[in-house]
């Protein structure tokens, strides 16, 4: 859990650090935007677990415009999810759990409000039930679409590589909408 507090701080204080150095630009020049976003996130698995309507995730994020129509998108999300777990032995168990997610996100801007991104989950972490490390590895594929200058909807496409260590033996598939604003 060490490895995994220290690893957030980093985050946070490179994003701060980031954010100090370009204070002096214009606002039109802009090649860093932070912001928040919210929204819900759905399993999409056949399987005998019983997902029950997962709670909205909030979040935080840098947008690093590297030109044009090319980005990259750090974020740091919480997200909760309760399920009913099924353990090898037959026995079933209701688990609540929150998460601390981190994904790292690769953006394109293919028209002048529509944005594609593709990336993975670097980190994420279960701050309830003592979890340290690496708990799934995930792939992200989404889209954009920029309302006004700051609000934007988006929708996400998650994919998981690992399959659980139980008698469930699923990949974690997500569908995520939500709704954002850059500052």
């Amino acid at each position: 859990m060490q490895k995994t507090t220290l690893l957030i701080a980093c985050i946070i204080i490179s994003v701060f650090s980031m954010h100090a150095q370009i204070a002096t630009e214009k606002p039109k020049d802009k090649k860093v935007t932070f912001g928040i976003r919210t929204g819900y996130e759905f399993q999409v698995n056949n399987s005998n677990l019983n997902y029950k309507l997962n709670l909205p995730y909030v979040g935080a994020f840098t947008d690093i415009r590297l030109n044009e129509k090319w980005g990259l998108l750090l974020e740091l999300n919480l997200r909760s999810e309760k399920r009913e777990e099924l353990f090898n032995n037959g026995f079933r168990a209701n688990v609540d759990e929150l998460y601390l997610t981190v994904p790292v996100l690769l953006k394109y801007k293919a028209f002048n409000k529509l944005n594609f991104y593709a990336g993975t989950q670097v980190l994420s972490a279960s701050l309830v039930n003592h979890i340290s490390g690496f708990k799934k590895w995930n792939s992200i594929f989404g889209l954009q679409y920029n309302l006004t200058k700051s609000v934007f909807f988006d929708g996400r496409f998650r994919h998981g590589f690992e399959k659980r260590k139980s008698t469930n033996n699923f990949r974690d598939n997500r569908v995520s909408i939500g709704i954002g604003y850059k500052f």
